[in-house]
């Protein structure tokens, strides 16, 4: 019995707390001074913890990045806040342009400015509002400008004096390309709307329970591997650590303190790893300026939210504790050695199951809102149980590998050498080689059930039009021509030809343009009037035979000499216009198919210019149908910005293979981001584990290699050793993950999907990072053959 044991009662409660103290202090300073190879473990564990924080921190900065991004999209809200009708013109309006486009399939936010008094609202991000024909870029937009390669840019945004940078308020991200350009041509009666002021309410970047559930799913699937790799990393060096315990129980430490001197030996390398966690959280921010997803965020937005920082500086530590204690449960540590010699008792597996269980029944209550009302748990009251659900089964799923090792391997045998040498190591370590994989089970399992229901829930959210692009050129086929294409100029310029214009872009075959107004007859039947030369007017209807000066209806009443108000839009500023001879004709009208009103000669007047001389105060839109080669390269680039350089707020419809809900390509774009971020956390966890692993294990490699063993089995035993565990616990992830994803889906309500190409390239990502992962730790491996090695203390 210890002197510690053997002393008087009264003298516990005297000693009790001093010895606590003590027994940490003395724990802290063996970790710290108790040798290169305690050192080293140290420093092991601190990097593993740092990482985790990292990571956790990142994740605490989601509730932030959310609110910056929410309240920045809300800062520049311009047309969504106009009031109607209009307010008068004043020295405080701004006319405003929609002038959004796309380039090399990234959108590009634009907005068309014009002030009308001296004190307008600035656009967001610019300190000045651009005059006519000068422009303001964003710096990603000015990058891309600077491109020689980015012809087809150039050609719509060349001839605009740049007078500015957008700061950041007024972009979601650094990587946005946007632009404000100035222009006095901008009015009302074209492409203009009156704002007073910038801004809106803000609105969650994420809505609807599809996409919060896929949220939810995407956040813990992310955030389980990162806390398993944290509980992996604070027991680095355990077995090293148990044989300087029983070397203090020989010197007279009873189990209490070896408990404690345990958990004050983490404690620095859990410190020093916060510290080296939260260095790098804080020095790797500006990398997500350089992060291509989406328009990338700032630097800034990056900031963790204060309650979820503080529960992470301070959960880290107390998780910590209670892994490396709850791993001492089923050791005893003797003065002569520790149980971890001797013969170990099964893993059970009723626990293990029961989380599996536990998981499923939170999952499918969360979904079942009656259930769930009459708990008294309304709004979002459900995403508490799906995450604990969730979590759940995804460390339920953890937690059962040991079980299947040890049944599948533990009593396996025969083989070459380097496979018996795997086999007696993974029959004999325990947990250890399963603990350095449950990152990446866990992370497979919780892949698979995200990808299938994020799979499935971009197909509901998806319309597809077609499979290939010249499938999708031939189904939007109209006009006698066979016009593919409708291009819709809101602020003609007076003195371009914008057939010409578009004529010159590689890739067109035929153009022809026209112009419109609407307008309200006598009668009070709604007119449509197009105006153009007899060649387009015959590519809309079946007409007679035209020639100038002719004009053309089938509207019911409507004769030469009759009055319509025409206007150019909405109910913009009103003029008389009288109607000339007109010829009649029936049938229906050629139109766009994304613009398709059913027009008819009934409520349809095609005039020729020298017909239908309109008042000069209606400013017109025009059109312009377009006929092209879908095979030619770029074509659809140069395309866009030949009619954006006639008309910035133009606006050009090109056939589409599908379309998508943007949210879903919001959350596409965040999964991705998500999942680089954690794949980084899972690999750089794993090669610390396995680097570890092989370092406890120098001395007995050294002494194969002196008895010679070849180096080429002991690291083909290493390989196996991983290999193994990887490949059983992938079986059993894509196991559980397909069933899991089975289960979100049904419980959400969508239809029920298996994407078995999708799982098997998350499970063969998952081996490839475990493989390679492996093999980076084979230098240290064979630096463990050396003589040296051979050396004890």
């Amino acid at each position: 019995m210890s002197p510690r044991e053997r002393s008087p009662r009264g003298s516990d409660t005297e000693r009790d707390r001093p010895s606590i103290l003590g027994d940490l202090s003395l724990g802290a300073q063996l970790s710290l001074r108790g040798g290169r190879e305690v050192v080293l473990r140290t420093v092991l564990t601190a990097i593993g913890v740092g990482v985790a924080t990292a990571a956790l921190l990142l994740a605490a900065s989601l509730p932030t990045i959310l609110d910056n991004l929410a309240q920045r999209h809300a800062d520049r809200m311009d047309y969504q806040v106009a009031l109607y009708p209009e307010p008068p013109a004043g020295d405080d309006t701004l006319l405003v342009g929609l002038a959004d486009t796309q380039y090399d399939g990234r959108d590009i936010h634009g907005r068309v400015v014009r002030a009308e008094g001296s004190n307008p609202p600035l656009p967001p991000g610019s300190a000045e509002i651009p005059g006519h024909g000068e422009i303001v870029l964003s710096p990603a937009l000015a990058d891309l400008l600077g491109d020689p390669e980015a012809k087809a840019l150039l050609q719509g945004f060349d001839h605009h004096t740049v007078v500015g940078e957008i700061g950041p308020e007024g972009l979601m991200g650094p990587g946005e390309l946007a632009f404000y350009l100035g222009s006095a041509d901008l009015s009302l009666e074209n492409a203009g709307i009156r704002v007073t002021e910038y801004g809106g309410e803000p609105r969650a970047v994420l809505e609807g329970p599809v996409i919060l559930l896929i949220g939810v799913v995407g956040v813990v699937v992310m955030l389980t591997p990162v806390v398993v790799f944290l509980g992996a990393a604070v027991r680095f060096g355990g077995e090293q650590r148990d044989r300087r315990l029983a070397a203090l129980r020989l010197m007279g430490a009873d189990r209490r303190a070896t408990r404690r001197i345990a958990a004050g030996e983490t404690l620095p390398g859990v410190a020093l790893g916060l510290a080296l966690g939260t260095g790098i959280f804080f020095l790797g921010r500006p990398i997500v300026e350089s992060v291509s997803v989406s328009s990338g965020l700032f630097t800034a937005d990056v900031t963790p939210q204060p309650l979820l920082a503080f529960l992470v500086l301070v959960g880290v530590p107390m998780l910590s504790l209670w892994v490396v204690l709850g791993s001492m449960k089923g050791v005893v540590v003797d003065p002569l050695g520790t149980v971890r010699r001797a013969e170990r008792p099964s893993p059970r597996l009723w626990w293990r199951l029961l989380l599996l269980v536990l998981g499923v029944v939170l999952i499918v209550l969360s979904m079942d809102f009656e259930m769930t009302r009459r708990l008294g748990l309304t709004g979002a009251a459900w995403l508490p149980l799906v995450s604990i659900g969730l979590l759940a089964v995804l460390f339920g799923t953890t937690a059962a590998l040991p079980w299947l090792v040890e049944r599948v391997f533990g009593r396996a045998s025969g083989g070459p050498l380097s496979l018996q040498l795997a086999l007696r190591r993974l029959g004999a370590a325990g947990g250890g080689p399963t603990r350095a994989v449950s990152g990446i089970i866990v992370t497979v399992a919780g892949a698979i059930a995200l990808q299938s229901l994020f799979a499935n829930a971009w197909a509901e959210s998806t319309v597809v039009r077609a499979e290939t692009r010249t499938q999708a050129y031939a189904e939007d086929e109209f006009g006698g021509s066979g016009f593919q294409i409708q291009a819709d100029l809101m602020m003609p310029p007076a003195d371009n030809d914008p057939v010409a214009a578009v004529s010159e872009v590689p890739g067109v075959e035929e153009a022809v343009a026209f112009s419109t107004v609407w307008g309200v007859a006598d009668s009070g039947a709604d007119v449509v009037v197009h105006v153009a030369d007899c060649a387009a007017l015959r590519q809309m209807a079946d007409l007679p035979e035209c020639s100038p000066g002719d004009a053309f209806s089938g509207v019911p009443g409507l004769a030469a000499g009759d009055t319509v108000t025409v206007r150019p839009k909405d109910e913009r500023a009103e003029s008389a216009w009288t109607v000339p001879r007109l010829t009649e004709f029936e049938g229906p009208l050629v139109e766009h198919p994304w613009h398709t009103w059913g027009h008819t000669a009934r409520d349809v007047v095609l005039a020729t210019p020298e017909a239908a001389v309109l008042p000069g105060e209606i400013a017109t839109r025009s059109s312009v149908w377009i006929r092209v080669d879908p095979s030619v390269p770029e074509m659809e680039d140069e395309l866009r910005f030949a009619v954006v350089a006639l008309d910035p707020t133009s606006r050009v419809d090109f056939p589409m293979l599908s379309a998508t809900y943007s949210a879903m390509i919001n959350m596409r774009d965040a999964l991705i981001a998500g999942a680089l971020a954690s794949l980084a956390v899972i690999a750089a966890g794993l090669v610390v584990g396995t680097v570890e692993q092989v370092r406890e294990r120098r001395r007995v490699h050294a002494v194969l290699t002196a008895f010679g063993t070849r180096r080429s089995t002991l690291v083909a035993s290493v390989l196996w050793q991983t290999t193994l565990p990887v490949l059983l616990g992938v079986a059993l992830a894509a196991t559980v993950g397909t069933a899991l994803g089975l289960l979100v889906q049904r419980v959400a309500g969508i239809p029920l999907a298996f994407t078995p190409i999708d799982t098997l390239v998350i499970v063969g990502a998952g081996v490839g990072v475990a493989f390679l992962t492996t093999l980076l730790a084979i230098p240290a491996l064979l630096r463990t053959m050396r003589p040296e090695g051979l050396r004890s203390e």
